[in-house]
Formats: structure tokens, C-alpha cells, sequence
């Protein structure tokens, strides 16, 4: 007799083949979205550097007027900028020359040079110090590191000169930018 149908083997080797098939599918499936999560967590680690950055940047980019002639790095104007306080304050404090601040160090603001901060699931720890550019122009560097809890770190910086801060930099020498020989010692 030539019945014709699956016998009892046959189903089961398909059950087991249709098997390892979804298998391999769910496990195809997971390690995508665990680089999904990853990617996510980047980004957000990412955007948390950036925004502390940001107000780092604008922390050292700030300035006013002021009626202290202590603070008032340009005369003409009355303007004080912070980025004199950063260059000669960061990492340790020194004396400005002679033609900012009096030359002495007592006569700059109290700033923060390192900290951090968190922002939702991620870390952020920064950094601020002065460095000498070219001859001697004045740099302040921003460094910033964020790690999310679940794994990514990404670190960003930013170098800021003396003549990203003053408004007009056709002058042969704006205002907070050290006097030619003046840089950090």
C-alpha cells in the first residue's frame, strides 16, 4: 500500500529546521537592538557633552561692563571679560601682567576650573585650563567627558583664544588678550 503524508520523523525534522531558522532570526533580532540601545546611549552621552561644552564655552566667553576698574580689562569700553579670570586662573592662579588686572592675581574672579555635572543617565566631569598659543596669545582649553551609566563615554573639547572673545580683532591688541610677553609663566 503507497499512502501518501509526512510520517512522524519527517515532522519533526522540519519542526527542528523551522526551529534553529527562528532561532537564528531572534538572535539576529537581538543583537540589533542591543546596537540600537548602544547607538542610543552614545547619542545621549554625546549630547550631554555638548551641552556642558556649550555653557562652559559661553561661561568663558562672557563679558560686561563694569564700574570696578579692578575688573575693567578694556578702559575705553568698561568691559570685563571672563575669559582673563579662565586663562590666568586655570588650572592654578598667577599673576596677569602688569597691564591686566593690576598684575595681581587677587584681582581675578573666583572661577571654577573642573566640576561635573549629571544629566539624566550620564556623567559629565569637565575641565578648564589656560595654556600659551602662539606667541604667547592666550588659549583657554575646555575638555569634556560624559559617561553614560550603561557604558559609552565620549569626550569633547574646545580651544578658545583671546580673540574669540574680544568683539573687534582688527586691533594689534584686544583688550583680554595678554600684552606680548605676558602669556601664563
Amino acid at each position: 500500500m503507497n499512502e501518501k503524508g509526512l510520517t512522524l520523523v519527517e515532522t519533526l525534522i522540519a519542526l527542528a529546521v523551522v526551529g534553529i531558522a527562528f532561532g537564528a532570526l531572534l538572535m539576529s533580532q537581538v543583537s540589533n537592538l542591543r546596537a540600537s540601545a548602544q547607538s542610543r546611549f552614545a547619542t545621549e552621552a554625546k549630547a550631554a557633552a555638548v551641552q556642558v561644552l556649550e555653557q562652559k564655552s559661553a561661561d568663558v566667553l562672557k563679558s560686561e561692563t563694569t564700574t570696578n576698574p579692578l575688573y575693567a580689562d578694556d578702559p575705553t569700553t568698561g568691559r570685563s571679560f571672563y575669559f582673563v579670570d579662565y586663562f590666568y586662573s586655570c588650572p592654578t592662579r598667577v599673576n596677569p601682567p602688569s597691564a591686566l588686572r593690576g598684575g595681581s592675581s587677587s584681582n581675578l574672579r573666583n572661577v571654577p576650573c573642573q566640576g561635573s555635572e549629571t544629566l539624566g543617565n550620564v556623567e559629565v566631569v569637565w575641565r578648564i585650563y589656560g595654556e600659551n598659543g602662539i606667541l604667547g596669545e592666550g588659549v583657554v582649553t575646555l575638555v569634556v567627558t560624559a559617561q553614560h551609566q550603561r557604558g559609552p563615554r565620549v569626550t569633547m573639547g574646545r580651544r578658545v583664544t583671546c580673540y574669540d572673545v574680544y568683539p573687534s580683532p582688527t586691533q594689534d591688541k584686544p583688550a583680554p588678550c595678554p600684552p606680548p610677553g605676558g602669556g601664563r609663566e
